[in-house]
């Protein structure tokens, strides 16, 4: 009877060490430098078709300097009507990609504002689109290909 309570102990207990190491393995992600994602992101024919945004583009539509990021990959439809855009920043640490996050997740919001009540098309994709961390990336993707990008993206890190 004791080895069995025994047994029964140590097995929860390499479960419950496996189970933590899964979930703190699951945030991780590879220290990829951003132009090795940018070429690969860029093979894709339907992120080329929206338009490269720059630093300044950066700062307005999600408040992000680029001398706080470790590279940054931003593309996004021309037209103000569309909501087509992809975004992927790499931070310096986890506090930085933290802070990163909020601010995609308020343009993602400020997007759906603008758009409520008339834009259902756009707020179709808007309510599909993709904001997460793995690691020190952020990335916001919104668009008919999101998924798609995704998929690419989490293939590289």
């Amino acid at each position: 009877m004791n080895k069995k309570h025994l047994l029964i102990k140590i097995l929860m207990v390499l479960f419950l060490v496996c189970y933590l190491g899964l979930l703190y393995t699951s945030d991780n992600a590879k220290n990829i430098p951003i132009d090795q994602i940018s070429a690969a992101m860029e093979e894709t024919s339907s992120v080329t078709a929206l338009s490269k945004k720059g630093r300044v583009d950066l700062k307005r539509f999600y408040q992000i300097e680029e001398k706080d990021t470790d590279g940054y990959f931003f593309y996004k439809a021309e037209s103000p009507m569309a909501v087509d855009e992809i975004l992927i920043v790499k931070a310096p640490d986890r506090g930085q990609a933290d802070s990163f996050l909020e601010a995609v997740r308020s343009h993602l919001s400020s997007q759906k504002n603008i758009f409520e009540g008339y834009g259902t098309d756009q707020m179709a994709l808007l309510n599909n689109a993709v904001t997460e961390r793995r690691g020190n990336y952020v990335y916001y993707m919104c668009g008919a290909d999101a998924a798609a990008w995704r998929k690419k993206l989490l293939s590289l890190i």
